[in-house]
């Protein structure tokens, strides 16, 4: 942190801006957050909030450019993933009134958070109100422009989607996906998708943010290569959000080729949530649903694999549905062996090895390619650890070493304690 007590004022919001640059991107997710009780419609699935917290990001980055005098604040380009923003509102038919007090909030929020870093690191009470005032003016001039041209944005983006065969699908598929009852055949012949075949539903997204145009492009095409390399015929899917696509395939899917297609995509960096092949009147919905958690195992995932079957994550999915809880779980089960060490996770993956092989140290030896007095040994220090035996709270163990093994470290306490 730099201490300023003797520049001008000028210098003074330079070096402020130089430190809050360091932890820009965790501004941009604190002030999104702190937005979420003020516009909580934009807070309604991971694909806005991921949107909201680049929209903000861009902000913050383009605001300390200005007060580090790297442009004006009359001229300092407004960022892409500011203006997709707004046009992810318009898209999704969120109101305007909510665009624009978001960013009333968010100016309130930001004007906080940068008095308390000048505050902070100025004692010259003066120079302190001189800085204050300056970078205020910034900022309103800057917010100003961004409001303009964004309200412009969303009110063209607004009339191009409504007026789009896009809006109609996209109106199409939120009302099946609020379960709203359809004449089946119609909604079929609107989409141009056999919904009384079975559904499977698909998420494909991109981790990080990137320009719009782009990074939607390569999503479908990854999309349309899955299918073709997969031998699905045709596939529904659209926009949801900046880098996010949902899609839904109409009829069986043989999810091994699924599985087999996605390592051969072209872009690395697209990641793809499967739902289950569901039959039924609320089959679209339910395998959307399906997908929609799957994707979010994926995404806390340390190293997520390049398509994730809700199948292989169903049960993972509903057990870590509480976080907090599902930590605590983990620490009451596995004692000492929830600690962040490398002996430990060894002990933890000979014992889920063990437990997978349903008890038999022979097949767990030929897993680990160890010896079998090697696992024996092992299997005596875990017993001792836990202060039981392997055949008490078995479940619990499994549950336990099916979360760490899912989520890594992730899942594991702070501080384990051997009582817990």
């Amino acid at each position: 942190m730099t201490v300023v007590t003797s520049l001008s004022a000028h210098d003074a919001i330079m070096a402020c801006a130089h430190d809050l640059e360091a932890r820009a991107d965790d501004v941009a997710v604190q002030l999104s957050e702190q937005l979420a009780g003020s516009v909580p419609e934009f807070f309604d699935d991971d694909d806005l909030i991921r949107d909201v917290e680049a929209s903000a990001y861009g902000n913050v980055a383009a605001m300390l450019s200005v007060f580090r005098a790297e442009a004006v604040a009359e001229q300092v380009p407004i960022r892409p993933e500011v203006i997709a923003f707004a046009s992810t509102v318009a898209r999704r038919q969120l109101p305007l009134e909510s665009l624009i007090q978001s960013y009333r909030v968010g100016q309130t929020l930001f004007s906080r958070l940068w008095m308390d870093v000048l505050a902070e690191r100025l004692t010259d009470q003066q120079v302190f109100i001189e800085a204050l005032h300056r970078s205020f003016d910034e900022l309103n001039v800057y917010l100003d422009r961004v409001v303009a041209q964004l309200v412009s944005d969303y009110e063209r983006e607004r009339d191009r989607w409504l007026l789009g065969e896009a809006a109609r699908r996209s109106a199409l598929v939120e009302r099946l996906l609020r379960g709203d009852r359809i004449p089946v055949d119609h909604a079929s012949r609107q989409l141009d998708h056999d919904l009384r075949a079975p559904q499977t539903a698909l998420i494909a997204w991109m981790p990080s943010h990137g320009e719009v145009d782009l990074q939607l492009n390569a999503l479908g095409r990854a999309l349309g290569s899955l299918s073709s390399r997969a031998g699905v015929p045709r596939m529904l899917h659209l926009p949801a959000g900046t880098s996010a696509m949902w899609a839904w395939i109409a009829g069986d899917v043989d999810t091994d080729r699924l599985v087999e297609s996605a390592g051969q995509l072209p872009d690395s960096e697209v990641l793809i949530a499967v739902g289950q092949t569901t039959c039924g009147a609320d089959a679209f919905r339910i395998s959307h649903e399906q997908a929609l958690r799957a994707r979010r195992v994926a995404a806390r995932m340390p190293a997520p694999p390049r398509l994730t079957l809700h199948a292989e994550v169903a049960t993972v999915a509903l057990l870590a549905g509480d976080e907090e809880e599902a930590r605590r779980f983990v620490a009451r089960a596995l004692g000492e062996l929830a600690a962040r060490t490398a002996a430990a996770e060894q002990l933890r993956e000979t014992l889920w090895v063990f437990l997978q092989e349903g008890g038999s140290t022979r097949r767990a030896s030929e897993r680990l390619f160890m010896h079998r007095n090697t696992v024996l040994y092992r299997l005596q220090r875990i017993e001792a650890m836990l202060g039981h035996s392997l055949d008490e709270r078995r479940l619990d163990l499994q549950v336990a070493l099916l979360l760490t093994a899912t989520f890594g470290q992730d899942m594991l306490p702070d501080d384990p304690l051997p009582d817990q």
